[in-house]
């Protein structure tokens, strides 16, 4: 960007400059005397074909210094930011290691673009001097032929040198031209990303559609690396107002199934609806009205926490006070400095992860959504917060319909169905103590989990 804005606020000024004043002296040039002045022309075609050459061979050395540079820059920032498992796993000298590396690819590749703009500049000169030469030789006859004054070859190898004068300053520039130009490549190519409002431009926003009801999922297939895939023939309904957990190892695909009910993927084959409707028939902010979903990582905004809480809901004051009452959330707010003015994120109060986890449920309770989603809301939480979670999680259950993805089993016992996934597969579905009578793998992952426990 900072290219960008250095080619368009100066260079191209200066550019245009150029280019005028060498049509200017080109014309006067012809005039002066058109033989001559032919003979100069005889070099621009040479001089077009040595530059478009040269942008080519510019444009690739700069394009690989700039991706060179994001992938320095984004292991600096890296590191940075992991700084403290840098230091806890000692991996200073291999870090080092490898930035050096990476700053050598940088500097290497930016030798190469100095190098190449070492040859295009004498090139330049060397053009201008074969003209010069090439006009004293036809001038010096012209004269001796009586043809030509030597006054009117001094003036005219006068003006000639004006003439290359900007050519060698377009050269000076073209460097920065050229670095200018791979950056905006890599520029329209994240503007020219599609973005998610036109991957369903067909569709049209219909807030009256009904979206309480069955969840339906049919013949699910996805797989994000093409022949390797994920999920396999994926079929299961909930009802409205059940509550199901699915279950299993990591990279099972539990929360790849969220990802394609809220449809930040679609599916390879087979369709999810909710309520009688194809997801894919519903534009995605509609749809994301309709889920809540409680997070194991939750986004804190360095705002209030009333603002964190309401977000773009619009909810009054009021009615976020007495939410949280009816929640018994209230507890919370009311050990906090100032409540719900509190100044939290970056630079204000720091939450726990249990609080964090209690400010996730707010907010999900602020859009009152018919269908509640909870991906690994528990799992990084001990049992004593677990159990403070339970009052506002039974309040979030009420009269809505709700898919738990747990790691942790003893969150899901209570669950009306629990299925069971692995590897991409549904191998077992029922009730807490239907799949213990099994013996199953839900039956050995409850063994584990509460081995783990006590």
């Amino acid at each position: 960007v900072q290219n960008m804005h250095e080619m368009f606020t100066s260079i191209m000024v200066t550019i245009f400059n150029d280019l005028l004043r060498m049509a200017c002296i080109l014309g006067l040039l012809l005039y002066m005397n058109l033989k001559l002045g032919l003979i100069l022309c005889l070099f621009v075609p040479l001089a077009a074909a040595v530059t478009i050459l040269f942008s080519r061979l510019a444009r690739n050395h700069f394009r690989a210094i700039r991706k060179q540079l994001s992938k320095l820059n984004a292991f600096v920032q890296e590191t940075i930011s992991g700084i403290i498992l840098v230091q806890l796993f000692g991996r200073t000298s291999d870090l080092k290691l490898k930035f050096s590396e990476l700053n050598d690819g940088y500097l290497t590749k930016t030798l190469r673009q100095i190098r190449l703009f070492g040859v295009f500049m004498p090139i330049t000169e060397l053009m201008s001097s074969l003209a010069i030469a090439l006009i004293l030789w036809y001038g010096g006859g012209e004269i001796i032929r009586k043809q030509l004054s030597l006054g009117e070859l001094v003036a005219f190898l006068s003006y000639m040198r004006l003439f290359f004068q900007p050519l060698r300053e377009l050269s000076q520039k073209y460097s920065i031209v050229q670095s200018a130009l791979a950056s905006a490549e890599r520029i329209f190519h994240l503007l020219d990303t599609e973005s998610e409002e036109q991957t369903d431009p067909d569709i049209k926003e219909n807030n009256s559609l009904s979206l309480i009801g069955d969840l339906c999922f049919t013949g699910i297939n996805f797989s994000y690396i093409k022949d390797k895939p994920v999920l396999h023939d994926i079929s299961f309904t909930v009802k409205q107002g059940e509550t199901v957990a699915i279950v299993g190892s990591t990279g099972s695909g539990k929360s790849t199934l969220i990802n394609l009910m809220l449809r930040f993927y679609e599916p390879d084959s087979g369709n999810i609806s909710l309520a009688g409707h194809f997801l894919a028939d519903i534009t995605k902010h509609r749809l994301r009205q309709e889920i809540g979903v409680v997070m194991q990582e939750i986004l804190i905004l360095q705002d209030t926490l009333l603002k964190n809480i309401v977000l773009d809901t619009g909810k009054r004051r009021e009615d976020v006070i007495e939410l949280l009452q009816q929640t018994q959330l209230s507890q919370f707010v009311t050990n906090l400095p100032q409540g719900l003015d509190t100044l939290i994120g970056e630079g204000g109060l720091a939450m726990s992860t249990g609080e964090k986890q209690l400010l996730a449920i707010a907010r999900v309770l602020c859009r009152n959504p018919s269908l509640l989603v909870l991906d690994e809301a528990s799992s990084a939480i001990d049992s004593k917060t677990e159990k403070l979670l339970e009052r506002p999680l039974e309040h979030c259950f009420k009269e809505k319909t709700v898919l738990i993805i747990a790691h942790r089993l003893s969150t899901v016992q209570r669950a009306d169905r629990i299925i069971v996934l692995e590897k991409g597969r549904i191998t077992e579905q029922g009730s807490h103590t239907e799949l213990l009578e099994q013996k199953g793998l839900y039956s050995r992952l409850v063994a584990l989990d509460f081995g783990f426990e006590h």
